[in-house]
């Protein structure tokens, strides 16, 4: 509640609010293509901050909506869902990608947009980072933010 600045309406609680499932009408796939009529993007599956990571290249403007895959500022992995080896190997991919000069903006779901310089330099240094010292602290934050969740969810369930 307090991070809400002001409440919607009297009365509301964060700890209530809910958004209602949705049906997907399509699964996106790796390498389909969302056409927008005057661009095309281009679904690149990237695990590792989450299963479902993805992606969306609009390889003629060398644009890449990175979502939450990369944003300038630390990676989660620590998240029950995260995996660290599937975030290695989508970082691998985006360090391939500027390095076939494919991205030259980067355009993430935080923070502001960078260019491939700063995405070749944040990939690698997650690379570098993702020894055994971080799996095991990340390990730690896993179990802790599982832990949490639960309560969480076993509070607001009661």
């Amino acid at each position: 509640d307090r991070e809400v600045a002001r409440p919607p309406r009297p009365g509301w609680r964060a700890r209530q609010f809910r958004v209602p499932p949705v049906r997907p009408s399509r699964l996106l796939q790796e390498g389909d293509v969302i056409s927008l009529g005057d661009r095309q993007l281009t679904v690149m599956h990237m695990p590792g901050h989450s299963r479902g990571s993805i992606c969306l290249h609009d390889k003629d403007r060398k644009i890449l909506f990175s979502g939450d895959v990369v944003y300038d500022g630390s990676m989660i992995d620590w998240l029950p869902y995260s995996r660290i080896s599937d975030y290695v190997a989508s970082c691998q991919r985006l360090i391939e990608l500027v390095d076939r000069g494919l991205v030259e903006k980067v355009l993430p779901g935080h923070f502001n947009m960078f260019g491939a310089e700063r995405l070749y330099r944040l990939a690698s240094n997650y690379i570098s980072q993702a020894g055994i010292c971080h799996k095991v602290s990340t390990c730690a934050m896993r179990s802790i933010a599982s832990m949490v969740l639960r309560v969480t969810n076993s509070t607001v369930t009661s």
